[in-house]
């Protein structure tokens, strides 16, 4: 099927690009260096302005003219006459150097003219032309969203059916590699996690009262009739699975009063604010290669019931749009939770190799409330960099200053 795709997209390829050049070609010069027609490999058109030939040829026809002189009697021929109109005809006679035609539904014949006159010889009629125009615009546009949007088109109106879920396989949690610990020296920084959660919580009012956009810890959704009950639905369910998650790292962190923001895992958080300027650009191929070649050392062989992502929250976490995965992600390193992070960040990688259409790694400019959503985590990012990092050493500014100018 893939292969098919890829034909048809190459065919499709090759016709809009002959198609447009043809154009281009014509205007040209028909226009610009002001010859009478156009030679594509022999052959030129026109478009029928008389009814002289009415009952073979009719007005608005195409003819499609073989470049020749030579022709013989009743053959259909284009020539240029004296006046210098481009005048097609039925040959009757040839007498000499005369050439003698006459249109099929004219009294008399025309002026004689001579080889040097004539232009060549129809060879096919398109007609009408009115049909031939819709086709051509038509083809136009549907190559143009086919090459747009091929597989999309494909799926919702040729294919007609629900595109089959991918199931999330066990062996990406799990290799032969032995694992291999990441450095721990360097420590940079130590935040109480009661502070950390304070700022969350400031944060989260000041955005709303600002700026009047919701964020994914707020529960109005409940209540306002004005929105939409599927867009409440969805909210929730992302609200639900980041509460699930943070529920999660808190119950296995429970002993723990502070994080350690230590080397390793300041490279993640710069790690993940990256991806979230890169999405912000949408800069798509930059953002599947960092999501596919991390900074940092995957683990493996870890109990994943054992450490909180049971079958369950891992389909939750899977159906989630790539803004909560990132956000994940930032409480895993808050938290410093290896194997949560680890986990989702594999989902997330397996997501992104699965994403053939960019529908999860890609956020539309018309999704304002995705686009909101991104923001306000950069944002946070931002302020836990700001308020506990004396050291200055999370260089948000400097990553950001980067992407901007594509300097990786």
């Amino acid at each position: 099927m893939g292969r098919i795709k890829n034909i048809l997209k190459y065919i499709a390829s090759v016709f809009l690009v002959l198609l447009v050049s043809l154009c281009i070609y014509t205007f040209v010069v028909t226009d610009i260096m002001k010859k009478d027609y156009v030679n594509v490999f022999g052959y030129t058109y026109f478009v029928v302005a008389s009814g002289s030939m009415s009952g073979t040829i009719e007005v608005d026809d195409i003819i499609f003219v073989r470049l020749t002189k030579d022709v013989k009697p009743n053959d259909i021929i284009t020539f240029k006459s004296k006046d210098g109109d481009i005048i097609t005809h039925r040959l009757i006679e040839k007498d000499g150097s005369n050439y003698i035609t006459k249109g099929d539904v004219n009294n008399v014949t025309d002026e004689a003219v001579s080889r040097e006159q004539i232009i060549g010889k129809v060879s096919s009629i398109v007609s009408p032309s009115f049909i031939l125009k819709s086709i051509a615009v038509f083809l136009i546009v549907f190559i143009f969203l086919a090459l747009v949007n091929f597989d999309g088109i494909v799926q919702k109106y040729i294919v007609k059916g629900d595109k089959p879920k991918e199931k999330l396989p066990e062996d990406i949690f799990s290799s032969s590699t032995n694992r291999v610990e990441e450095p721990s020296s360097g420590l940079t920084q130590t935040i109480a996690l009661k502070d950390m959660e304070k700022l969350e919580k400031a944060h989260e009012r000041e955005v709303a009262e600002k700026d009047n956009i919701e964020v994914l810890d707020f529960t109005e959704y409940l209540f306002d009739e004005d929105i939409p009950r599927r867009k409440k639905n969805i909210n929730l369910h992302e609200k639900e699975t980041v509460d699930l998650v943070v529920a999660i790292l808190k119950c296995k962190k429970n002993q723990v009063a502070k994080a350690r923001m230590n080397k390793k895992w300041l490279l993640r958080y710069q790690y993940v604010y990256k991806l979230c300027q890169l999405l912000l650009i949408r800069d798509t191929d930059v953002l599947i290669e960092e999501i596919n070649s991390p900074s940092f050392q995957e683990i493996f062989d870890y109990d994943l019931e054992r450490v909180g992502l049971t079958e369950t929250i891992r389909n939750r976490i899977y159906d989630m749009p790539i803004y909560v995965f990132l956000r994940i992600l930032t409480y895993s390193i808050l938290y410093n939770d290896d194997e949560m992070f680890d986990g989702v960040y594999k989902i997330l990688k397996y997501k992104t190799m699965v994403d053939k259409e960019h529908m999860f790694c890609e956020i539309p400019k018309s999704n304002t409330y995705a686009m909101k959503q991104l923001k306000v985590l950069v944002s946070f990012m931002q302020k836990v960099s700001d308020k506990f990092d004396n050291k200055k050493v999370f260089d948000l500014d400097k990553i950001e200053r980067m992407v901007k100018i594509g300097n990786y």
